[in-house]
């Protein structure tokens, strides 16, 4: 049983990991520096095992069966999510649909640790572009990221390329401020490519060839 219990409790890592992997797409290994992202794969872990735990003690799988043990522990680190989040019945309140079982506390937990992650990736982003565009003038920099990371990246399909090329050309017609076009552009780097990268792309010697032409506060005439 001890058995099952560490393949499920393996599976149902994996599938947390790739959840955040998926949500998390710009640098998926830095949510771990974080312990809400760890309280996201204990929380699934948890699930898993009592998933398991209540499996075994049904009648759909043998305890005392190796195979059933086996395929339970499957079912468990796999499904276990999607298990606990079944629905028992829906009810209408005040024309909004609301779900009955154990989706409810599940759902509530999952959403919390999700957006715990979220802010904090948000602030390292924030400051990341922050510090990197500030400097930079966007017009100078953006053909120059377009061009680097197409032809930089040799797994790019033509979807993406297409897109990364969309997303530079609304940026340049927005009517946002220039800084914020240039933080819209770092940002851009970083969902493609990122922190190394945007790093690498604004270092020292980049950053005084892309940088934003200073402006000179005009001198007051003298009354």
């Amino acid at each position: 049983m001890i058995i099952a219990y560490l393949i499920t409790i393996f599976l149902s890592l994996l599938v947390a990991s790739a959840e955040l992997f998926n949500k998390f797409r710009d640098e998926p290994f830095e949510v771990f520096k974080k312990s809400p992202a760890w309280l996201y794969l204990l929380f699934n872990l948890a699930i898993a095992s009592l998933s398991l735990y209540m499996l075994t003690k049904t009648t759909l799988f043998n305890a005392a069966n190796e195979l059933d043990r086996l395929k339970a522990a499957l079912v468990a680190g796999l499904g276990s999510m999607i298990l606990m989040r079944s629905k028992f019945l829906k009810i209408n309140l005040n024309g909004q649909e609301a779900a009955i079982g154990p989706e409810i506390i599940i759902n509530v937990f999952l959403e919390t640790l999700e957006h715990s992650i979220d802010r904090n990736r948000a602030l390292v982003r924030k400051q990341l572009v922050e510090q990197q565009m500030e400097e930079i003038d966007f017009h100078k920099a953006k053909e120059y990221v377009v061009t680097t990371i197409i032809a930089s990246s040799q797994a790019m399909s033509p979807e993406e390329t297409k897109r990364l090329m969309e997303e530079a050309e609304k940026i340049a017609a927005s009517p946002i401020a220039e800084l914020e076009k240039s933080c819209a552009l770092g940002y851009l780097v970083l969902d493609t490519r990122g922190e190394k990268f945007l790093k690498a792309l604004f270092d020292r010697k980049n950053r005084t060839r892309f940088a934003r032409e200073k402006q000179e506060n005009p001198v007051n005439p003298v009354k």
